[in-house]
Order: C-alpha cells, then structure tokens, then sequence
C-alpha cells in the first residue's frame, strides 16, 4: 500500500530580530522532508490554496499569525520559538510534532 503524507506549508515569520531564527528552522524542517518554508509576505496564494499550514514564530509577536490572518488564512498549528541561541532542539521538537 502506498501512503502519501501532506506536506504542510511552513510560514516563517519576519519582522524582527528573532525572524532569521525562524527562517531558519522552517528550512531545517523543509530539509527534513517535513514541510515545504516560505516566509511571511512571500506568497500568499501558497498560503490561502494549501492545506495544512503552520506558522514558525521567532517571538510572541506572531507576525506570521498575523500576516496569514491578513491573508484570510487560519493556520492548524503556530509554533513559538524560544529566546536559546540553540535551535537545534527546537527544530527536534517541532519535526516530532509534524510527524506525529
């Protein structure tokens, strides 16, 4: 039997200093086979024609939330990253979550 697994659409975030941490675990992620980045404000038609998509957050602010509310788009999942210089953990812990 063959499976196909969706690949939901990352939306990293931008708008402020923590924005490249979220680039950057959207693209771990993206590497990963997990799901396919984009950032916030990229494009929009991927965001509103996709299902499921997740936003990746560098702070409290959810300016990928919020860009995608703008967009009419409700995203399944956000995931706020925390302030540690290490990402890799936090890319273990989103990457579980995807998969489970």
């Amino acid at each position: 039997m063959l499976r196909v697994r969706v690949r939901p659409v990352l939306v990293a975030c931008r708008g402020c200093e923590r924005d490249g941490a979220a680039r950057a675990v959207a693209l771990e992620l993206d590497r990963r086979g997990l799901g396919e980045a984009e950032v916030a404000g990229a494009c929009a038609d991927k965001a509103r024609s996709r299902y499921p998509v997740l936003a990746i957050e560098g702070c409290e602010q959810a300016c990928g939330k919020r860009w995608l509310a703008a967009e009419g788009v409700e995203p399944v999942a956000s995931f706020v990253l925390q302030g540690e210089p290490d990402l890799a953990a936090q890319v273990d812990l989103i990457a579980a979550a995807l998969r489970s």
